[in-house]
C-alpha cells in the first residue's frame, strides 16, 4: 500500500464516499425520466445520459465531443447556449421534447466565479396525467417569472436612448464593469439609478454573484444595523429563532446595492465605512467575525457635497464611496431620448395589458418635448401607463393625458402659430428688401445654429450632435457667421 490507513488517512470511508458518488452517477444516467445534458465554455456536449440521446434520436458516443447546436433537433436545449453565455441559471422551464413533456433545469458549471460550461437538468413528466397539464396551465398563465433573490432583471441592452450623454454611459458602464472599484450612481429621482446598478453587476465578473439591494430610506434606523450585518439569536427581543444573515454576507461573490445611501444615519456610516475598509463583518451579538468579499455601488439623489459640507454626511464615506461616479442626467437634458422611451413603454404595456397601441399622436409627442418632467422616466413610464388605462382606440391622444400636460398643449399652441406668422413675415420683408436666397438661407442657418448652441447650453459637441452635422463642420459655420 502507498499509504497506510490512519486517522489521517481514512482510505476506507473514501472509498464508500466514491462508490457512493459513482453508484448515484449510474443511477442518474440509467433512470430514464431523468436525463442531463452538460457543455463546456466552447459549447461542445461533455456528456449526455442515454435518456437525452434519444430525445435526439442518436446515442451519447455520436454526441459527445460534438457543437450543441448540431446535434441538437429543432432548436432543443437552445437556452443551455444562452445560459452559457450569460452566466445565469434559468430554472423551471417547462418544454416539449420529441413529444415529452419535460421540466427542465439550465444551470451555469462556475468555478471561482468563471463559468465553465452550462448543463441541463430534465425531468421528463406524463403528458397524459391531470399534474402536467395543471403544471402546464401554471407556467402559460404566469405573467412574470419569479425572481431568485439576487438575480438582476436588467443589463446595460435595457438601457434605452441614443443621446450622446446616454451612450457615453453606457460606454462607461462596460470599462468600469469589469473592476471592483466601488462605484456611486448620482442623479434625480426617477432617472432610473438600480437600472444602473443591476447593469454595472450584469456586466461585471461577478455575475454569477448575488444582487443584493438595500434600500437606506425605507428601513428605520433601529433595523438597519441587523439588515446590514445580520444577527446571532437572543441578540434583542423580537429576534427571529436562529438569527439572521445581513445583506452584507448574502452578497458574498457579488454585489451589494446601497439605494438612498444619503438616508444612512451617521451612526451607521461609521460602521460602514469600517467594512469597506476590511470587508469584515460582525454580527450583532457575536463575537465572531466574518468576511464577505462584496462590490459595492451606492446611489442617492440628494448632494452628497452638501451634506458633507454641512457635518450630515461623513466626509470620509463619501471619498470612499465616490471612487466612480455615474452621473445619469435628468430627462429634460437628453429630450431626444423621449420617443425612444415611449416606444419601449407601449411595448411594455401591450404585453402587460393584451392591447395593440400602435403610438402618439404628433401633438402628443410635441407636448412631451416641451415638458420639463420633474418626475424623469418614471414620470413619463406614469404617463404613458395612465393613457392605457383610458385609451379606446389604438393611438394616444391629448385626450388622454393627464390635466397638466394637456393645458400645457392649450398654453403653447397659440404662441407656435404667432411664431410661425412672423417667420413668415420675416421672410416676406427681406425678400421685399432686395435680399436674395443665398442671403436669406445664411440668416436662417445662422438662428438655427444659435438656438442650437442655447440648447445645448454652448456645448458644442452636443450642439453638432443635434444639428446632425460633424463638429469640425460646426465649427467652420461658427468662424463663418463670427459665433466663436
Amino acid at each position: 500500500m502507498l499509504y497506510q490507513e490512519s486517522a489521517l488517512f481514512p482510505l476506507a470511508g473514501i472509498r464508500r464516499q466514491v462508490c457512493t458518488a459513482e453508484h448515484l452517477l449510474k443511477t442518474i444516467f440509467a433512470n430514464k425520466q431523468e436525463g442531463l445534458l452538460v457543455i463546456d465554455s466552447n459549447g461542445l456536449v461533455t456528456q449526455i445520459t442515454m435518456s437525452l440521446a434519444e430525445v435526439l434520436h442518436q446515442v451519447p458516443s455520436e454526441i459527445v465531443g460534438h457543437p450543441l447546436v448540431e446535434v441538437s433537433r429543432h432548436g432543443s436545449f437552445k437556452k443551455l447556449v444562452r445560459v452559457l453565455q450569460s452566466g445565469q441559471p434559468e430554472p423551471g422551464c417547462l418544454e416539449t421534447l420529441d413529444g415529452r413533456c419535460a421540466l427542465v433545469h439550465y444551470l451555469p458549471v462556475t468555478e471561482e466565479q468563471r463559468v465553465l460550461g452550462a448543463a441541463a437538468h430534465v425531468t421528463f413528466l406524463n403528458c397524459f396525467s391531470s399534474e402536467c397539464a395543471t403544471l402546464a396551465g401554471q407556467y402559460q398563465s404566469r405573467k412574470r417569472p419569479a425572481r431568485s433573490i439576487g438575480a438582476v432583471q436588467y443589463t446595460v441592452e435595457n438601457i434605452v436612448g441614443t443621446s450622446p450623454q446616454l451612450i457615453d454611459l453606457k460606454e462607461t458602464i462596460l470599462k468600469v464593469a469589469p473592476r471592483n472599484s466601488t462605484i456611486l450612481i448620482t442623479g434625480e429621482s426617477g432617472t432610473g439609478k438600480e437600472l444602473f446598478a443591476q447593469s454595472i453587476h450584469a456586466a461585471s465578473l461577478r455575475r454569477s454573484g448575488p444582487f443584493i439591494k438595500i434600500n437606506c430610506a425605507a428601513i428605520p434606523d433601529t433595523l438597519l444595523e441587523s439588515e446590514f450585518f445580520g444577527y446571532e439569536e437572543g441578540a434583542f427581543t423580537g429576534g427571529r429563532k436562529g438569527g439572521q444573515v445581513g445583506k452584507l454576507e448574502l452578497a458574498h461573490g457579488g454585489t451589494v446595492f446601497l439605494d438612498e445611501i444619503g438616508e444612512l444615519s451617521f451612526n451607521l456610516q461609521a460602521k460602514l465605512l469600517r467594512f469597506i475598509q476590511d470587508r469584515e463583518i460582525q454580527k450583532l451579538g457575536s463575537g465572531r467575525t466574518l468576511v464577505s468579499d462584496v462590490r459595492i455601488v451606492a446611489a442617492t439623489n440628494v448632494n452628497l457635497d452638501q451634506l458633507v459640507k454641512y457635518k450630515k454626511f461623513r466626509e470620509d464615506l463619501y471619498y470612499r464611496l465616490n471612487v466612480v461616479n455615474i452621473h445619469i442626467p435628468p430627462l429634460r437634458e437628453r429630450r431626444e431620448d423621449i420617443p425612444a422611451l415611449v416606444d419601449c413603454f407601449i411595448q411594455k404595456f401591450n404585453r402587460l395589458f393584451r392591447m395593440q397601441v400602435g403610438g402618439v399622436a404628433p401633438e402628443v409627442q410635441a407636448v412631451f418635448q416641451r415638458y420639463s418632467w420633474p418626475g424623469n422616466v418614471r414620470e413619463l413610464e406614469n404617463v404613458i401607463e395612465r393613457a392605457f388605462n383610458v385609451l379606446e382606440g389604438d393611438r394616444i391622444t391629448l385626450a388622454h393625458l393627464p390635466a397638466h400636460l394637456t393645458a400645457l398643449s392649450a398654453e403653447f399652441g397659440p404662441d407656435e402659430e404667432q411664431v410661425g406668422e412672423e417667420k413668415n413675415n420675416g421672410i416676406a420683408s427681406a425678400l421685399l428688401s432686395g435680399q436674395g436666397l443665398d442671403q436669406i438661407l445664411e440668416q436662417s442657418e445662422k438662428m438655427i445654429i444659435m438656438q442650437a448652441l442655447m440648447l445645448c447650453k454652448g456645448n458644442k459637441a452636443r450642439a453638432a450632435s443635434m444639428l446632425n452635422i460633424s463638429r469640425p463642420g460646426l465649427y467652420k459655420k461658427l468662424l463663418k457667421y463670427g459665433l466663436t
